[in-house]
């Protein structure tokens, strides 16, 4: 669950237009696979919800997202876990004397981590369990707050609290609760986590700032012991960021050229530590066979969905003519889903592209023609929202949804 970032260099648009011109036309999409129910089957959400929307997608088909409730003249958000059957759901609470509530890791047992917030400056880290019930976890004194981003199968969860200034330091909290302040690299001041393997290994980030106010950005490791590894740059990178590692310890980050003034590289590490530079582009999800899938930008800087392959090749994938579109995940078969998008950027259609690049478009609910994808599990379910339209026909909320192989 990571930001968006557009790169705007000339050489990522050049790039973009060479492989475009090396790929050939981009393919438009067939009709959704028959073994596909013919609509998505809506999740269920609080009697009094105003929008709701999904954060993730667990193996066993359990979904994590959140909702609004309808509130007349105050916003706030809870986190909600819909069961594997998609037929009921746990509001995930905010810690008392908050407000609202918000996701962003999960495992196979049931457990949740996110934040705990009145506003998004004052907010704490929280791990939820199975039933629901919510557990702050422990900052450092003196910190301004932080959150928890991820958590393994045995409890373990990693995040970062964040100072006066929002200085992150990466922090660890083991399965009884006890925090760990991970260390950073010698000389660095900064540094957040994202990823946690079932065999303990977390991945993040080590930081410092730079004489000329730039930061400089090191993708690291940390042990099951805590200790701290740089990973290695390619040859031209001069920093990089981590968005997420598998666990197989698979990792994917976006580069810095040197000289340069943004991370639009891709770069994909493998277990053992090596890296490979996959060229520009905007990176959403990695599997463990090291494909990796997001999108690519045309000399406008339009967005177009895309694979990056372990081999070294790009594929560009298909899409309504004339749509911007996106690749959000990818299973461990290398089937990808994503959406194509509309000019206003939420008359979306869902899609999905099978291992081959065939790009098919998954079908839409009652509410309206329009529906994004963005999570796949292993056993080819598909979670994201529909979109409904007013009597205008504008779009007005959005439903989480699934999509049943």
């Amino acid at each position: 669950m990571t930001g968006s970032r557009t790169p705007r260099t000339a050489a990522l648009a050049a790039a973009a237009t060479a492989a475009a011109l090396l790929l050939g036309p981009i393919p438009a999409a067939a009709a959704a696979p028959a073994h596909y129910l013919a609509s998505p089957q809506f999740l269920p959400t609080p009697p009094d919800t105003a929008y709701s929307t999904v954060w993730g997608l667990s193996r066993d088909g359990a979904v994590v997202g959140e909702y609004s409730p309808n509130t007349p003249g105050r916003y706030t958000v809870s986190a909600l876990r819909w069961s594997p059957d998609h037929l009921g759901y746990t509001v995930l609470a905010p810690l008392p004397g908050d407000l609202s509530s918000r996701p962003s890791g999960y495992n196979d047992t049931g457990t949740v981590v996110g934040a705990s917030f009145v506003s998004m400056s004052d907010n704490h880290p929280v791990r939820w369990a199975p039933d629901g019930t919510p557990t702050a976890l422990e900052l450092p004194a003196g910190v301004r707050g932080g959150g928890a981003f991820a958590v393994n199968d045995a409890g373990v969860v990693v995040g970062c609290s964040s100072d006066e200034v929002y200085q992150p330091k990466p922090l660890k909290w083991r399965a009884d609760g006890t925090r760990v302040d991970l260390p950073l690299l010698p000389g660095d001041t900064m540094g957040s986590t994202t990823s946690v393997t079932n065999a303990g290994i977390v991945a993040g980030i080590s930081k410092r700032r730079l004489g000329n106010g730039d930061y400089q950005e090191t993708p690291v490791l940390w042990s099951p012991t805590d200790t701290v590894t740089a990973l290695p740059l390619p040859p031209g990178v001069d920093g990089a960021r981590v968005d997420r590692m598998t666990d197989d310890g698979v990792v994917l980050g976006h580069g810095r050229r040197a000289g340069g003034t943004e991370f639009d590289r891709v770069l994909v590490w493998t277990a053992d530590g090596t890296v490979r530079d996959a060229g520009y582009g905007r990176t959403r999800a990695v599997n463990s066979a090291g494909t990796v899938v997001g999108a690519t930008f045309d000399a406008a800087h339009s967005t177009f969905a895309a694979r990056w392959n372990p081999d070294g090749s790009q594929t560009l994938l298909g899409g309504p003519a004339g749509r911007q579109s996106e690749a959000m995940a990818v299973n461990s078969a290398g089937t990808a889903v994503g959406s194509a998008q509309g000019p206003d950027w939420t008359r979306s259609t869902a899609l999905l592209w099978q291992p081959d690049g065939t790009t098919v478009t998954l079908p839409p609910s009652p509410l309206s023609p329009y529906a994004e994808a963005r999570y796949i599990n292993d056993a080819g379910l598909v979670a994201g929202h529909a979109v409904e339209l007013n009597a205008a026909g504008q779009p007005v909320a959005s439903h989480p949804v699934v999509w049943k192989p």
